[in-house]
């Protein structure tokens, strides 16, 4: 039985550090299409990979900045970050809190967009959990005050027939217990009870996945990614396309132009789906991608 949540995703975040040009370039080359770059308040860079209601980031740190955002500096170089939606950021704040989750006061920030030759200000409100809360990543809320200079649909169009993100794999010494911690901040502590014995949580039609690195390492065999030392990591983000041959076909190519410490490919089928699936590791930047076809989803 599939447990459901009352959140659902706004974003996974992908942490390139000082890298960000090698990073968008790597994401554009797997045949995502990517926004201009962006230049938050708090002094990091970013680019998006947008599908309909979420999206996947690229963040990182600009080279010789005076300001730097420390909890990009400090996290875990690849997939790093699990942003929640929430429509009122202090809201989220007060039931975190009041469950006994540790959350910072709700932050304000910014960043300029460009909309047909127009620089608009796109505005967020966050509440994050404090470090330690949770030992995979970066685990926050995220309100849009203006979600339209985000969510975009001309930007919702990707070469490799992306149509949207289904899974992370979330590897865990626990996976049961960490299920029912991640259940109570996703959700309320009637949904993280009901979730004591269940390793899936879904958002939406956005799934957490829950599993011990046996069982990473036996799903993914060589193309596991580097826990930096981590008990619990976010090990791969999974990401559905319409026509799984065609992804597949344009990644070949894609992996005779790279050495295999920089991409290397594993056709496979995915465990929760049984559809074809084939997952991609980008060496230099620690993240583990699978692409699945497109598949019915259903949550029971």
């Amino acid at each position: 039985m599939m447990r459901t949540a009352t959140s659902t995703l706004d974003h996974v975040v992908v942490n390139a550090m000082f890298e960000t040009d090698a990073a968008a370039s790597c994401f554009e080359a797997l045949g995502f299409a990517l926004t201009p770059r962006g230049y938050h308040s708090l002094g990091s860079v970013n680019h998006l990979m947008m599908f309909d209601g979420h999206y996947l980031e690229l963040v990182g740190l600009p080279p010789g900045a005076t300001t730097l955002r420390r909890e990009i500096l400090e996290s875990r170089l690849g997939i790093d970050g699990l942003v929640f939606r929430t429509d009122d950021a202090q809201a989220a704040h007060a039931r975190l809190t009041g469950v006994g989750v540790r959350a910072g006061d709700p932050q304000t920030f910014t960043r300029p967009v460009d909309i047909d030759g127009t620089e608009q200000i796109a505005r967020f409100r966050t509440t994050r959990l404090e470090p330690g809360e949770l030992s995979a990543g970066r685990v926050y809320f995220c309100e849009h005050v203006t979600p339209e200079w985000v969510f975009r649909p001309e930007w919702t169009k990707h070469p490799n027939g992306a149509i949207g993100l289904k899974e992370l794999v979330v590897v865990s010494g626990h996976p049961r217990q960490d299920a029912q911690r991640y259940a109570l901040i996703a959700g309320n502590s009637d949904a993280a009870a009901s979730a004591k014995y269940e390793t899936r949580i879904a958002l939406g039609d956005f799934e957490l996945v829950f599993i011990e690195s046996a069982e990473y390492e036996a799903r993914y065999r060589s193309l596991v990614s580097n826990p930096a030392g981590r008990e619990s990591y976010f090990g791969a983000l999974v990401v559905e396309v319409d026509d799984i041959a065609f992804t597949r076909a344009r990644l070949d190519v894609l992996a005779e132009r790279f050495d295999e410490s920089v991409v290397r490919l594993m056709p496979s089928t995915h465990p929760g789906s049984n559809a074809p699936s084939v997952a991609v590791l980008l060496g230099e930047l620690n993240a583990v991608i699978e692409f699945i076809g497109a598949v019915e989803h259903a949550h029971a």
